[in-house]
């Protein structure tokens, strides 16, 4: 997970340059016991995988574990180089912030930084800024910002980490193929349609959404308080980057223990991927496997109209009319009882969630004024639905797209705080990051990227922040789940 927002495009030695005053005056150690550092700077191989990291004095210093990013997926057989900085205390147990760190990336841990502050908890012995930390790719660089307490450096050793995270993520496979009943594949036809319709009925009767003038659950979700919310953008039939994002950092155990609640805003199917975008067989699977979590966990599973969940003639990518050949395939696979059923659910669909501490849509905000009480009668205004899912940010080549004006327009109108963060999908900026943070220019509007092929990006809530998490996609990670 990378919190931060993305890096400029520079080259690595001149990061190296912007951090250190001196950047050729650090030792290279090779790290075999503790190291105590004190406004010292040292190289360490990378071939030391894990560090134990004490900011501050080392029996009530604040602990910190830099370990390898490990992947369970057997087609990736190099370890990666990427690396995570974690509370070991918090890490094992819970839903916690960590931070990310590619080849080239560098941070600058301590006190000063409010995000890293809710996340480590630092004493008040560590430093506004404390140690810098560098990932060179075949080395790191420590170096202790302080004269005081210092830094102290240990090699973890054992391995310990790694099995710790393996376990942990192997025995949450196993859970997630027990929820879904067995292997991840497509469900018999009579299966399928029982399950499409306990979905529907769940839907039906929804208390998280305020009625519309007609006494049913209306187009805007009131979550549940006291929950922490974890949000997925569009997963675009990417089953297995569900599937990751449940097998990470204890969101799975959270769900199970009514800690937090899942919003997927939107697209889970048709795929963007050449060569994929006619193949509806994956969009069915992942269908199959989010109606299992809703059944599984009805009041922590929540599912926002996207633009791509419709069978109109308007849902096409690259030419490919997705929306109609969906349809078809529905019909052709599961019959038509279960196209019905599927009109239904998209006719059972909310558009908004508002909470104090977030709104999220599927793409963008009304251009005009907006209340609660129009979108929770949203079934009365096609205009409406159409901006929330098919909208996009105002761009050059796009200037109907909506603005800062148009965000803070919907703060208002939803009567929260003008700092709430706005968080959207649908309308990723470019094709190398997955999560743009302030997009626009527009202070705390976000938008997030579920389904691409070499990156996954969802935010989640740390104590009272809304933050970014980002993940390696591990490509055979479903046929391990179901070789299990």
């Amino acid at each position: 997970m990378n919190t931060l927002p993305p890096l400029k495009k520079e080259g690595f030695f001149q990061k190296l340059k912007a951090t250190f005053i001196r950047p050729k005056t650090y030792d290279e150690v090779d790290l075999s016991g503790e190291v105590h550092l004190k406004g010292d700077e040292i190289k360490v191989p990378i071939s030391d995988r894990a560090f134990r990291v004490v900011l501050g004095k080392q029996k009530k210093g604040r602990e910190l574990w830099i370990c390898q990013e490990f992947l369970l997926d057997p087609s990736l057989s190099i370890k990666s180089n990427i690396f995570i900085i974690i509370d070991p205390d918090k890490y094992f147990k819970e839903p916690s912030g960590f931070f990310r760190l590619e080849p080239g990336d560098s941070i600058v841990l301590g006190r000063g930084n409010a995000e890293q502050q809710s996340f480590f908890h630092f004493p008040k012995d560590v430093s506004k800024q404390h140690l810098t930390v560098v990932n060179g790719g075949d080395f790191f660089i420590f170096k202790d910002q302080t004269d005081s307490s210092g830094t102290y450096i240990a090699p973890l050793g054992d391995n310990l980490e790694e099995e710790k995270i393996v376990s942990q993520r192997m025995s949450r496979l196993a859970k997630i193929r027990e929820i879904y009943g067995g292997p991840i594949q497509l469900l018999p036809q009579g299966e399928a349609l029982d399950q499409i319709r306990q979905v529907n009925s769940i839907l039906e009767q929804d208390s998280s959404r305020p009625l519309d003038n007609r006494g049913k659950p209306g187009g805007l979700i009131i979550p549940p308080e006291g929950l922490s919310p974890l949000i997925i953008g569009d997963l675009h039939s990417q089953v297995r980057n569900l599937v990751k994002i449940l097998s990470e950092n204890h969101f799975l155990e959270a769900l199970e223990q009514g800690l937090i609640y899942l919003i997927l805003l939107g697209d889970a199917v048709h795929s963007e991927v050449d060569g994929e975008m006619e193949d509806m067989e994956n969009s069915l699977l992942m269908m199959d496997f989010i109606f299992k979590l809703k059944i599984r966990f009805p009041s922590q599973i929540f599912y926002l109209c996207g633009n791509h969940d419709s069978f109109s003639k308007d849902v096409s990518k690259a030419g490919i009319p997705q929306g109609i050949i969906w349809e078809h395939q529905l019909r052709k696979i599961r019959g038509e009882k279960y196209k019905e059923e599927f009109v239904r659910f998209y006719n059972n669909l909310p558009y908004v969630v508002k909470s104090e501490q977030f709104i999220v849509c599927h793409a963008a905000p009304p251009k005009a004024k907006i209340t609660q009480d129009l979108l929770i009668n949203i079934y009365q205004y096609p205009g409406l639905i159409r901006e929330l899912i098919w909208n996009r940010l105002r761009r050059p080549g796009y200037p109907s797209g909506y603005t800062k004006m148009d965000v803070v327009r919907l703060r208002k109108g939803l009567k929260v705080s003008p700092d709430t963060p706005f968080i959207v999908a649908h309308n990723p900026l470019s094709e190398d990051v997955s999560v743009w943070l302030d997009a626009g220019d527009i202070k705390d509007h976000h938008i997030v990227f579920s389904g691409r092929t070499n990156q996954i990006s969802i935010f989640f809530q740390i104590r009272d922040k809304i933050v970014p998490f980002n993940y390696s996609v591990e490509p055979d990670l479903l046929d391990l789940l179901n070789n299990i």
